[in-house]
């Protein structure tokens, strides 16, 4: 006889001609746990940054060092784990509040915490980079992954410098604490040049291996300059080509915008960046029907500051020494150094990304580029310091690594060369291009590397 099985709630059956009784309980069982704040909660932080204005984008970073005391203090106060993306909240009268969640045990009591260590936990320093681009970004942040995919497309409109904090974060400089594993970096970003500078520039380019079809022609589709004015100001500029149908026309089109800026370099006038990028984009149009670029000038001034443009995917980085040199004792080598993306992706991916976490695509197909109309193009203004190496790249010397921040890249390889003694603009350039081919030479790689000193005469 085949057994009957009675409902969820218990039930008998038969087995051998005996009663059979089911088990009663077959559901997880989770206690309610009841939070009750001691306070007044402040906005969350997404909610002060875009609706009450509490606290401004431009001024997020300047703000972070009193956050992060209040961070330490929670997680010393209430233990490991115990924030959230809401955690992290902000009033314009009364700062920062951290909402600390204690975790909880089964029977409904408070883990005890581990005071010997001071180290943030993963968790909690996941949640501290999803708030904080939760809070400039245009649309909500899923999760950690899409809030690095974010900081990656993003960079030049996000706030600057955004990207290495949130990398700093997750990386492993805050064995003592968030406060003093911050503290450098914040150092870093606040660092302004106190007197006039200097600019030189190093430029290095290559075809990459698996692009090369015998033609110097057209094999190096990439073009760069640079061009120091009577003002002083130092202006350089990388464009890489985009071919129509394979014919060399972006290599056609990459020289004619270079040689139109420096047509326009040779005037030594400040263009407005809207007049800049209509004559770019019109001389390339003149020059080729199929073929069309990305680009990225940057105007280094004596006063400190550089003007960025750019169109497409080529990148501006900044890499600055996390201190500088002799400090501490230290000889001058082997200085740590930091860098964050100056400038955002103009591609499709970058379009998709910017109204749902579930873009898809490698990010190379550009939907803004010279020569049919630039569309969208962004500008901004950086301030520099003696130290600071300033890089303008084609895509193909910015290729990633699996699972690596290529800020990451740039400051290992910086601080390489630091140690090694060799000069570190030319040589960071160089070792770019190097790194592209061992790559596995996808793509042709040029570097600009600006190299920012004191200026003799200050």
């Amino acid at each position: 006889m085949e057994p009957t099985v009675g409902g969820a709630g218990g039930g008998t059956g038969q087995e051998d001609g005996r009663q059979v009784r089911e088990p009663e309980f077959e559901a997880v069982a989770v206690p309610e746990i009841v939070v009750r704040w001691n306070q007044e909660l402040a906005p969350t932080l997404r909610e002060s940054v875009l609706r009450y204005g509490s606290l401004e984008r431009t001024e997020l970073l300047a703000a972070l060092p009193a956050l992060w005391r209040q961070v330490d203090f929670a997680l010393e106060r209430v233990g490991p784990g115990c924030l959230a993306t809401e955690s992290v909240r902000h009033d314009a009268y009364e700062g920062w509040q951290v909402a600390a969640l204690p975790r909880y045990d089964f029977d409904g009591g408070i883990r005890p915490r581990d005071r010997r260590d001071v180290t943030p936990p993963p968790r909690d320093r996941r949640v501290l980079v999803q708030a904080l681009v939760d809070a400039v970004a245009e649309r909500p942040c899923l999760d950690l992954r899409d809030a690095l995919r974010m900081l990656d497309v993003f960079a030049g409109t996000f706030p600057p410098g955004l990207d290495a904090v949130c990398h700093r974060l997750l990386g492993h400089e805050l064995r003592q604490g968030v406060t003093a594993g911050m503290a450098p970096l914040h150092e870093a970003l606040g660092r302004r040049a106190m007197a006039r500078i200097s600019a030189t520039c190093y430029r290095e380019s290559a075809v990459g291996s698996r692009k090369a079809k015998g033609d110097p022609h057209t094999d190096n589709e990439d073009a760069a300059g640079a061009l120091r004015g009577a003002s002083g100001s130092v202006r350089c500029a990388v464009f890489d080509g985009v071919t129509g149908d394979g014919d060399g026309s972006g290599a056609t089109a990459s020289r004619a915008a270079l040689d139109q800026a420096e047509r326009g370099w040779r005037t030594d006038e400040d263009r407005p960046p809207q007049q800049l990028v209509d004559e770019l984009d019109a001389a390339v149009g003149r020059a080729t029907d199929t073929g069309s670029a990305a680009a990225v000038l940057a105007t280094v001034h004596p006063d400190g500051t550089a003007a960025l443009v750019s169109v497409g995917d080529a990148e501006a980085w900044l890499v600055r020494p996390l201190r500088s040199a002799g400090q501490d004792g230290r000889t001058g080598r082997d200085v740590p150094y930091a860098a964050w993306k100056l400038t955002p992706a103009h591609t499709g991916y970058a379009e998709q990304l910017r109204v749902t976490p579930h873009a898809e695509g490698e990010g190379s197909a550009l939907v803004n580029f010279l020569g049919n109309g630039p569309g969208h193009w962004s500008s901004s203004t950086v301030e520099l310091a003696p130290g600071d190496l300033l890089l303008l790249a084609s895509d193909g010397a910015t290729e990633p690594e699996r699972d690596r921040w290529f800020g990451a890249v740039l400051a290992e390889l910086a601080a390489q060369l630091e140690a090694s003694g060799r000069p570190v603009a030319p040589a960071l350039a160089a070792a770019l291009v190097q790194r592209a081919e061992a790559l596995g030479g996808w793509d042709n790689a040029t570097a600009v590397v600006c190299a920012i000193g004191e200026a003799k005469d200050a």
